[in-house]
């Protein structure tokens, strides 16, 4: 997978809202999309104590394993097929903790795509993914949850742009249900006709906004299994 070389840009970074991160839509022959949480928003602040605060109370496993875990954020994945299907491979060991199924939640509410079209098998060791493939510390949603989103949401927007143009409308009229697509008049198309048109040459960044607890519809509802996909 390809990276973008383009510097950060410092203003634009802190325009950035709690809900507004940056991924990029990778280049390739079909939609392929990653997160950056170099550009994304702070972490919330620590909550003041009357008494002086303990070396693991102001940093703890937790923040040392997401802090060692983002520099490689933009190297995990998501991609999309030409059946509409999003496919994700996890950096982590699954072991019945049920960490694929919580991301395959993750990734179906910001894709508006029904769970069992989420298809989150484990990756192969990765070198150069370093600390993003240490499972332990009940660490991984902690790690994983905002650039799984991020890629999802970077996915969704780019599969809106695409039906924009084939739908000859405008991607703020457009709805998305189940992985379908639909204008004002009512014409639809599908993730799948429009993956590959989703798709670009090269790498480009983009900037999109997470949805708020309030329009999430798959996590916090019941979900079983916890055995990887084998699709």
């Amino acid at each position: 997978m390809s990276t973008d070389d383009t510097s950060p840009d410092p203003k634009a970074t802190a325009r950035l809202s709690r809900r507004s991160f940056v991924g990029y839509v990778v280049g390739g022959a079909c939609l392929v999309v990653a997160a950056d949480l170099a550009l994304g928003a702070s972490p919330a602040a620590a909550v003041p104590v009357p008494s002086t605060p303990q070396i693991p109370e102001i940093y703890d496993l937790n923040d040392f394993l997401v802090h060692c875990a983002t520099p490689t954020s933009n190297l995990i994945a998501i991609h999309v097929d030409e059946a509409g299907d999003a496919h994700f491979a996890l950096p982590r060991m699954e072991v019945g903790q049920g960490i694929t199924t919580s991301i395959a939640m993750l990734i179906a509410d910001e894709l508006d795509l029904p769970l069992e079209r989420v298809h989150v098998t484990l990756a192969p060791a990765r070198p150069e993914l370093m600390f993003n493939q240490l499972t332990g510390g009940s660490n991984t949603i902690v790690s994983m949850y905002t650039p799984v989103r991020v890629a999802a949401a970077v996915a969704r927007q780019a599969l809106l742009e695409a039906a924009a143009i084939q739908l000859g409308a405008l991607v703020t009229t457009l709805t998305v249900k189940g992985g379908v697509i639909f204008d004002l008049l009512g014409n639809s198309v599908t993730y799948g006709e429009v993956a590959v048109k989703a798709a670009v040459p090269g790498t480009i960044q983009v900037r999109v906004k997470l949805k708020s607890a309030e329009e999430r519809t798959v996590v916090g509802t019941p979900a079983g299994g916890s055995t990887p996909s084998t699709r």
